[in-house]
């Protein structure tokens, strides 16, 4: 009974509770309602407000957008019309740039090329320095026609010049030379014209030095003793020494060479001769020779070939066999056309050496000459580092013996053999276009911080030139006593670079010559002589 009421008056309680609580939520809810409603019926206000103010503000900031891009696409069109300029600015300068001439320094020599390599242009100078001094023992009884052969400096060879290319195939070199001691005025060396424009040919024209001989092909600059042999002198003097005018083609390959050549007097021989003119005195039974000169001489004219082969080419060996002919057809005139030494030749040579400026020992003496003959032989090797030349020619005159007593056309030869030796190693190359040596390699020029040396190099010479003919003949209009000469040279070269060298030589002399045609008395001398030469080449 208890439990039953307990579980009754629960139950109400319950009931009553929750009543409440739904009375209280929905009074709760209404009063929620209220609050909305009135803030809903104030909000629309709020909103319009702020909607209008930021219309203004959209509309400020379109305008600026509008400004800013106003701005922007004139800043744009500004940096396209500077870039367009810029641009075309750079390209201009880049034309320009591309028409100029380059400057460069190979071996140190300044060097003007036009941009499309068709030009070129450089200065050119070769400078030799000599000196040497002559021991010479008393004689006695003393004939000697060289008592006392002269010492000293010498300015053997003083260069000046430029050289280059014009229209990609055409090179020129034109070059003044200053020698000697007391040479104030100079001389024109070379005034050349090539034409390269056929692989393995050269087209010259112009005053020169041709290629005669093989001794004579090798320049100065790189010849193994300060001067070349005798017999290779007097032969290219005739026809194609230094500064002659000439015209000629040469041709050259892997193994050959040749060349012919026309050639002329020498640039620095002078074109006035001295005529003799048989004048009348007016009412005189005799006529009175007067000399004057009368008007411009004759030059020469000679005609040369050389051809030259190389059985032995390659990398350790090289071996040379060539040959050389020369005519000269017209001697050079002096005087008149049939007075006495009209067409006159004097073969003449020093003792290889040019020591103090010293003359020509040997000599012939004038002959008249209708025409000269000349020819020989070459013989060149190389195996690495040692090389070996030697050379012989034979040199006919026919004489024009209406104007001389003499009945015998008189002849003379030389040669000589030379050998070298390359102590460090490299070799001496060879010049395919002049078919002859040159100096060796310098591959490692003067520079003891690093060990290198440079490049030494040992030679030895014997040289032999006879310019006597018919000594003994019994009609003495016939004897030529130019006079016989024997030389042993050794010599040292020292390359330091490519442009610098020193060399020093040291000669026995043996010179045999009678005092003239009809005087058997003996003036020549023998002697020893030590030389040294700085030269300088760019």
């Amino acid at each position: 009974m208890k439990l039953k009421t307990v579980l009754l008056a629960g139950t109400v309680l319950g009931v009553a509770f929750a009543a409440a609580g739904a009375s209280a939520a929905e009074k709760t809810e209404k009063k929620a309602s209220a609050n909305a409603a009135t803030a809903a019926a104030a909000t629309p206000l709020a909103t319009q407000a702020q909607i209008d103010a930021l219309n203004k503000q959209i509309q400020a900031l379109q305008s600026q957008l509008q400004a800013l891009a106003t701005q922007s696409d004139a800043a744009n069109k500004a940096a396209a019309e500077s870039k367009a300029a810029a641009e075309k600015a750079a390209t201009s300068v880049t034309t320009a740039t591309a028409n100029l001439p380059s400057i460069t320094f190979p071996n140190g020599v300044p060097t003007i090329t036009s941009a499309d390599k068709a030009f070129s242009f450089q200065p050119v100078g070769r400078i030799h320095l000599d000196y040497g001094y002559n021991f010479q023992d008393a004689k006695s009884p003393d004939n000697r026609a060289n008592k006392d052969i002269t010492d000293g400096f010498n300015f053997r060879r003083a260069y000046l010049g430029f050289a280059g290319k014009a229209f990609n195939d055409f090179t020129y070199n034109v070059t003044a030379d200053f020698p000697g001691r007391f040479n104030q005025s100079g001389r024109l060396q070379t005034a050349q014209l090539s034409y390269n424009g056929y692989k393995g040919w050269i087209i010259d024209v112009g005053a020169m030095q041709p290629a005669f001989t093989f001794e004579d092909s090798i320049s100065s600059n790189d010849i193994g003793l300060l001067e070349r042999p005798g017999i290779n002198n007097v032969v290219t003097g005739l026809i194609a020494s230094e500064g002659r005018v000439s015209a000629g083609v040469r041709t050259f390959g892997e193994n050959y060479f040749a060349d012919v050549y026309l050639t002329g007097d020498s640039v620095n021989t002078s074109p006035f001769g001295s005529t003799t003119v048989l004048t009348s005195t007016a009412g005189a039974t005799s006529s009175v020779t007067s000399s004057a000169t009368t008007g411009v001489a004759d030059d020469q004219k000679a005609v040369f070939a050389r051809a030259a082969y190389r059985p032995i080419n390659d990398e350790h060996t090289i071996v040379h066999v060539g040959a050389d002919v020369g005519y000269m057809y017209a001697p050079p005139q002096t005087n008149g056309v049939n007075a006495a030494g009209s067409h006159v030749l004097s073969l003449s040579e020093r003792p290889e050496n040019r020591y103090g400026g010293l003359g020509s020992i040997l000599s012939t003496g004038n002959i008249n000459a209708d025409s000269v003959a000349i020819y020989g032989g070459e013989l060149a090797a190389r195996y690495d580092s040692f090389w070996v030349q030697g050379e012989g020619y034979q040199i006919d005159i026919q004489r024009r013996k209406d104007l001389s007593t003499a009945t015998s056309d008189p002849s003379f030869f030389g040669y000589y053999a030379e050998a070298g030796w390359v102590l460090t190693g490299q070799k001496r190359n060879y010049v395919a276009n002049q078919g002859a040596f040159s100096a060796p390699t310098v591959d490692k020029p003067l520079n003891p911080g690093a060990g290198q040396w440079g490049t030494w190099e040992a030679v030895v010479r014997y040289s032999f030139l006879n310019l006597n003919s018919d000594t003994w003949a019994t009609n003495t209009a016939n004897r030529v006593r130019g006079g016989q000469q024997e030389i042993w040279s050794l010599g040292l070269n020292w390359y330091l670079t490519p442009s610098v060298r020193f060399m020093l030589d040291y000669q026995f002399i043996d010179l045999k010559k009678y005092s003239s045609a009809t005087n058997n008395t003996q003036v020549g001398d023998n002697w020893q002589s030590l030389g040294g030469r700085v030269q300088f080449t760019f």
